[in-house]
């Protein structure tokens, strides 16, 4: 008859058992999770959430196997501590800046008034911000283009064309940067 094996060993074979089936389930999950979800119908319910958390859980155990610190470690260290850069602010040399500028400004208003050409420099600069911003934001428009715009929409209405037909105009002049299309070039 056989002697039975020592109950450590089966103890150890029972855990290394456990932790490969940990390992194929976590990838398992890692890869089925995001399939799962992306298949129809695309809902957000009780399911995605869940399999959103299994695939969360999954990344995390598989990073904490193949470099020894989780996902949630390594942000709990990046929240907690506080980079070196921020934790003497401001520093020494910022606090020595900040004073040769007081001072310069200082002495500017001591000089005789040239605040104002300072003042001035800035809503100069302000306005060509501004103009920037508004030329970037309006794409090159011209002033009464609202109502240029709703005139070529009332023509189109009264010729039978219906919003829909508008929208494609609108979408292929986008499309094509404002050149005609061809067809309309030979019409």
């Amino acid at each position: 008859m056989a002697a039975p094996e020592p109950p450590t060993n089966t103890h150890s074979k029972r855990e290394a058992d456990y932790e490969r089936f940990k390992n194929y389930a976590a990838l398992t999950f890692l890869v089925a999770s995001p399939v799962l979800i992306a298949i129809p119908p695309r809902k957000l319910d009780h399911f995605t959430v869940l399999l959103t958390g299994a695939f969360c859980v999954s990344a995390n155990h598989i990073t904490r196997e193949r470099t020894g610190r989780s996902i949630v470690d390594r942000l709990e260290t990046r929240l907690t501590s506080t980079p070196a850069a921020f934790r003497d602010l401001p520093s020494d040399r910022a606090e020595e800046i900040q004073a040769r500028l007081r001072a310069a400004r200082d002495a500017q208003i001591r000089d005789g008034g040239s605040v104002s050409d300072g003042v001035e420099k800035l809503k100069a600069r302000q306005q060509q911000e501004k103009g920037l911003a508004n030329r970037v934001w309006m794409g090159g428009e011209e002033e009464g283009w609202k109502e240029r715009r709703l005139r070529e929409e009332q023509k189109a209405l009264d010729e039978g064309k219906g919003y829909g037909d508008l929208i494609k105009e609108h979408i292929w002049d986008v499309w094509t940067w404002g050149r005609k299309d061809e067809s309309e070039e030979e019409d």
